[in-house]
């Protein structure tokens, strides 16, 4: 049995912590989709129902009856152009597209019923409009096979049942319908590729801007990413007068866990205390690497007292109970630096205002929290 080892899918599965992320790129191809897509169809429809002398099957007096079929995509399309270059959208972009592709279903059965007649040179034009529109309603089905059962199994059973009251043969109509049900799969599968192609894609960014901004060992943010959520949340704070809090810590005499059992086992003394760390963390609260073992804590529309019961739960977190590392059951302790901030504070004094609140832990003998309040 031969084995390809070094191909790997082009889709795995989204990890919860990217899923809003993930949902929100959807709805950016979503919107980009439907905005090509009625432009399409607005073309296209308007160009058929004036277009009925080069036709090879020529019939003026169906020309309201076509209408009829296509005005469901005028419409639609129609909605989705509105809510795009007014700026104000009046549906998600997912409802415009099933809108769409029911509406195109919906006419191109209904003409194909109206024409139909049993002969194949008169419905030769409509069979090649079916194919065209089977393949492009797949193609609008962005998001996989949520949308293909909406997009297809509703309108051709509805479809057959009224061909059924019509009297006509499912033997009868296959040679027909042969055509754009193999190009229905067809879009279908590509519809598919392309979901994939754009999850896989989705994925290398996010894994990518992941690998930028997250620290390698504790998967924690770095540095960098910090100090730009901490610009985000001082211009919040400015704009809306809220107040903020930092705790900066540092792992008590964290250079004789490397001396003594060496950086192996430092690292996953590292590991486990930022493990420890996160647990203690709201949801809007951010943990970062500040450098070493240092950490810094940002806590949103948290005050000075409010930031000193969240140092303490941390520092008890670490001090209460050993670190198991490999053999070894090995004590670490954290000192930590607490200050708030205002609207008109400046981010580097407060970072400073910590590093002091922490130092002065230090001098007060370490596993100890110090605060220093905002002038």
């Amino acid at each position: 049995m031969v084995r390809f080892s070094g191909l790997k899918p082009p889709y795995k599965k989204v990890p919860p912590k990217w899923l809003p992320a993930y949902e929100a790129h959807i709805r950016t191809v979503e919107g980009q989709v439907a905005i090509v897509a009625a432009w399409v169809l607005l073309i296209t429809v308007i160009f058929y129902q004036f277009s009925h002398e080069l036709r090879l099957a020529h019939r003026p007096d169906l020309w309201l009856t076509e209408l009829f079929f296509r005005i469901p995509v005028l419409l639609s399309t129609s909605l989705t152009l509105l809510s795009h270059y007014t700026g104000k959208p009046l549906c998600q972009s997912r409802y415009l597209l099933r809108a769409m592709g029911l509406s195109v279903m919906v006419m191109i059965l209904g003409l194909f019923l109206i024409h139909y007649n049993g002969r194949t040179a008169d419905t030769y034009q409509i069979i090649n409009g079916m194919v065209i529109s089977f393949f492009g309603v797949a193609i609008l089905s962005v998001r996989g096979s949520k949308e293909w059962w909406l997009m297809f199994a509703l309108p051709l059973t509805v479809f057959a049942l009224v061909t059924s009251a019509q009297g006509l043969a499912l033997s009868e109509l296959l040679p027909f319908m042969f055509d754009p049900l193999v190009m229905m799969v067809i879009g279908i599968v590509t519809s598919e590729a392309l979901r994939q192609l754009r999850a896989g894609e989705f994925l290398a960014r996010q894994q990518l801007r992941e690998q930028a901004t997250t620290d390698q060992l504790t998967g924690l943010l770095n540095r960098r990413a910090m100090h730009t959520l901490l610009e985000q949340e001082h211009s919040r704070a400015q704009r809306y007068g809220t107040t903020h809090s930092l705790i900066l810590g540092d792992l008590d005499r964290f250079k004789r866990v490397n001396d003594r059992y060496g950086h192996d086992i430092g690292d996953t003394v590292l590991k486990e205390a930022a493990k420890r760390l996160s647990s203690h963390m709201r949801a809007q609260d951010v943990l970062c690497r500040w450098g070493g073992e240092e950490i810094l804590i940002l806590l949103p529309e948290t005050d000075l007292a409010g930031a000193m019961h969240v140092a303490e739960k941390v520092r008890r977190s670490l001090a209460d109970e050993p670190m198991l590392a490999g053999e070894h059951s090995i004590p670490q302790t954290i000192s930590l630096g607490v200050t708030s901030c205002h609207g008109d504070d400046d981010i580097e004094n407060a970072i400073k205002r910590a590093d002091d609140a922490l130092y002065k832990a230090k001098d007060g003998g370490r596993n100890r929290t110090e605060a220093i309040a905002p002038p």
